[in-house]
């Protein structure tokens, strides 16, 4: 009889202490949707993982899926801490450290929420933004942004609606950009956000197909060759294959518009849970990627880089456990921002100087 009150207490005891834990994370959780600017206590946006300054003369163009800004109604993870709220003041950090002069965009819910808050770090730069009207089934909307200070519209943006095959999937953005100064640069740029997963490979080289279709189809039309094909590709690879082969059918296909991918320094662009799991562990995976049409002579490197959590973990597996939770990946984005930059000169023009 002892024996068995002695379980009895032992399992009360049990049992409120995982309460107690549960309850502990709810509070967390709850107190962070309710400021903007909370943050988990783990590593957070250091300047080590930003971006130095653009060259002089060069501009800078990035990518970047800001994962469901500013919110995620997917289940959440107490027990992890993890809440899929944007971290407002993380973000503001990271859009003034990229100091960019174009940056396309995913998962945008609120375009009109992200522009009042990239204009509070603008500084000496004036932005400004076009997004998509499509969001499909999940409601996130592609986007580009510019500064017009350094860029301004050569064309009409254009939605690029033959890449959504159906209501359930995004259309592409393409906005036409011309450098303010004289004999700048003039490019093109594309956002993307392609069908997820490895049961959408098949979806995934349609759309492949129809950017090479319709690239092909505007560089005609606009007479400038200049592209930047940027964005989330969700390079998963098929189902029982691989990412390296993906990649490889999108190079192969894209390569009948002229473009060419842009190698990714680090290797990685995103971190993610991993197949049925939710230890805390996150892995890295290569869903980004860049591709350029004529732009070689401008390009002031070859390789792209990646930044954040990215750059802090060298894309090694990223361990985010309770109390210590990497701020970047849970407050902003499990998305890394891609950068590169090209020359805002004309090389082909003789006399015309390129620095400064």
């Amino acid at each position: 009889m002892a024996h068995t009150l002695a379980m009895a207490r032992r399992s009360r005891l049990v049992f409120f202490i995982v309460a107690l834990i549960l309850a502990v994370a709810v509070v967390i959780v709850w107190r962070r949707t309710q400021n903007p600017c909370a943050g988990f206590p783990g590593p957070s946006v250091t300047e080590a993982e930003l971006p130095p300054p653009p060259e002089p003369g060069d501009l800078r163009i990035s990518a970047w899926n800001v994962r469901n800004f500013p919110r995620d109604d997917r289940p959440q993870y107490p027990d992890l801490g993890y809440s899929r709220r944007t971290n407002f003041c993380d973000l503001e950090k990271v859009l003034a450290g990229l100091d960019t002069d174009v940056l396309g965009l995913e998962e945008i819910h609120e375009p009109h929420l992200f522009m009042r808050l990239f204009r509070k770090v603008e500084g000496r730069r004036r932005y400004r933004g076009v997004f998509s009207k499509g969001g499909g089934r999940w409601d996130q909307h592609v986007g580009i942004v510019w500064d017009s200070n350094r860029l301004r519209e050569a064309a009409k943006p254009v939605e690029i609606t033959s890449v959504a095959l159906d209501a359930s999937l995004r259309p592409a953005m393409a906005v036409y950009l011309r450098s303010t100064r004289p004999h700048g640069i003039d490019f093109t740029v594309v956002e993307v956000h392609l069908r997820a997963g490895p049961r959408g490979y098949p979806e995934r080289l349609r759309q492949y197909r129809k950017l090479a279709a319709w690239i092909n189809a505007w560089v005609a039309k606009v007479g400038d060759q200049d592209v930047v094909l940027q964005g989330d590709f969700n390079t998963t690879g098929p189902e029982g294959g691989s990412v390296s082969e993906e990649v490889a059918a999108a190079d192969r296909i894209l390569q009948t518009a002229g473009l060419r991918r842009v190698v990714n320094a680090r290797g990685c662009s995103e971190y993610w849970e991993g197949a049925d799991r939710h230890d805390g562990i996150q892995v890295p995976a290569l869903l980004d990627r860049v591709y350029v049409r004529s732009l070689a002579e401008r390009n002031r490197s070859v390789q792209l880089e990646t930044w954040l959590h990215c750059a802090r973990m060298g894309c090694r597996p990223l361990v985010s456990r309770p109390g210590a939770e990497d701020g970047t990946f849970w407050d902003v984005s499990d998305h890394c921002p891609l950068t590169f930059e090209v020359r805002d000169c004309d090389l082909d023009l003789p006399g015309i100087p390129c620095g400064g």
